[in-house]
């Protein structure tokens, strides 16, 4: 990833620092997701749920490198795709559980 300013570099970072994760108990299970990305997991557990978010992640990662980073409405993500591919699953995993506490 390049950029043309050391601003523009540090207001992708600061995109990203500001990525809170939120769930929801809904329907006997629970949802999480991140507002302003289109990224969702759903579980019977709270636990399940953070599992199955952490894979979507990995997802919408590989599909942004794919062709994703093309689309108007996903190019501010970037941010969002560096953290996850800098990040092993165990601390995807610790990022969402501390972001919705």
């Amino acid at each position: 990833m390049y950029f043309d300013s050391s601003t523009e570099a540090g207001a992708h970072r600061k995109d990203v620092s500001r990525v809170r994760a939120q769930a929801v108990a809904e329907d006997g299970g629970w949802s999480v997701f991140l507002p302003g990305a289109p990224i969702s997991a759903d579980g019977s557990t709270f636990d399940e749920a953070i599992t199955e978010m952490v894979d979507s992640l990995r997802e919408y990662a590989a599909d942004w490198q794919k062709r994703l980073c093309d689309a108007p409405n996903h190019r501010r993500q970037r941010g969002l795709v560096q953290l996850i591919n800098l990040n092993d699953d165990d601390r995807l995993r610790a990022w969402l559980i501390e972001a919705t506490a």
